[in-house]
């Protein structure tokens, strides 16, 4: 189905290949293998999308999480869970916590918070440390931003399987904007479900950092570099990362398609030397790309709000 996007939401997509190709005439970036691992589904609450990141050489990338094309169009959000049509879903294991909440800072300008629940499917996650505040067991970890003298959330990480949520800054007009594709980073096992297995998370909320080892050994670190309305900018660096036969991914997505206007991502774009592509996103098979978006141009009727995620500027290891 063809869809005609207002003459913002055009500039906006413009915008987005004219900065792809200012990146391209650049010094030549770094690629990484992106395989598509998906099946379909009809169940609009079950992350049948699933996409890997692999390069031994990448020690470091960019990631960003920026507001759908058609946002500045949009009159109503849709963030409802959906369970028409959910398939029966693989029993988890089910593992007994107290369940808990917990500040672990707070300065007036960035808070962030931890919660245990009650159950988890895996018996143990990482250590989570802010300065002097330290807790085992925590299954979600928020960070907030306070905007207009109200705190905001804008990213969550789950320590116990290592996935990640990122949104830009909510407008006023979409205060509850939603989450979307979840992304992973570091090396991604296959444990009951796709997982990066962290033993420690240290976090610098002053930098807005946040410092990983990994069970398979190496560490990463992701920096928030922006955080405003129009995206959340990440940069990526590892270290010392395990080499695996065959090489693990060093990073994941997760999302959910049912239809192209029933999705939380729809399209795949990667760019390689030779230009610049697109397909729906269950028909990609595999590509070594320079650049991939995961993206929307159709509305859709589940998590209309939520984000498009861009990998990019793929490099080397920084020598310290």
């Amino acid at each position: 189905m063809t869809t005609l996007l207002s003459r913002g939401a055009a500039g906006a997509l413009l915008a987005c290949l004219i900065a792809a190709s200012a990146f391209a005439a650049g010094d030549a970036p770094g690629a990484a293998w992106v395989e598509n691992r998906s099946h379909p589904t009809s169940c609009a609450e079950f992350d049948n999308v699933y996409y890997t990141l692999t390069g031994q050489d990448v020690g470091r990338f960019s990631l960003e999480v920026s507001a759908p094309v058609y946002l500045p169009d949009l009159k109503v959000d849709d963030t409802a869970p959906n369970f028409a049509d959910c398939e029966a879903m693989k029993d988890d294991p089910k593992n007994k916590f107290t369940p808990k909440q917990a500040t672990l800072y707070d300065d007036g300008q960035t808070r962030i918070v931890g919660h245990t629940y009650a159950e988890s499917w895996r018996p143990h996650g990482a250590q989570v440390t802010v300065g002097e505040t330290s807790e085992n067991d925590l299954h979600l970890v928020q960070l907030f931003e306070k905007i207009d003298g109200k705190f905001v959330e804008y990213l969550v990480v789950y320590p116990f399987d290592g996935y990640w949520r990122a949104k830009p800054i909510p407008t006023e007009k979409f205060p509850n904007a939603a989450y979307g594709t979840s992304f992973l980073v570091g090396p991604v096992e296959e444990q009951h479900r796709p997982i990066v297995d962290m033993t420690t998370l240290a976090i610098d909320p002053k930098q807005r950092t946040f410092r990983m080892t990994f069970a398979k050994g190496g560490r990463a670190e992701l920096k928030v570099d922006v955080a405003d309305q129009n995206k959340i900018a990440m940069t990526v660096t590892f270290a010392d990362m395990p080499k695996t036969e065959p090489q693990l991914p060093f990073a994941a997505i997760r999302s959910m398609f049912v239809t192209p206007t029933n999705a939380d991502a729809a399209r795949v774009n990667w760019r390689t030397a030779t230009g610049l592509y697109n397909e729906p996103i269950m028909d990609f098979k595999g590509a070594d790309a320079r650049e991939v978006r995961f993206d929307r141009i159709e509305l859709s009727k589940h998590n209309t709000s939520a984000p498009d995620v861009t990998f990019k500027n793929f490099g080397p290891a920084l020598r310290p």
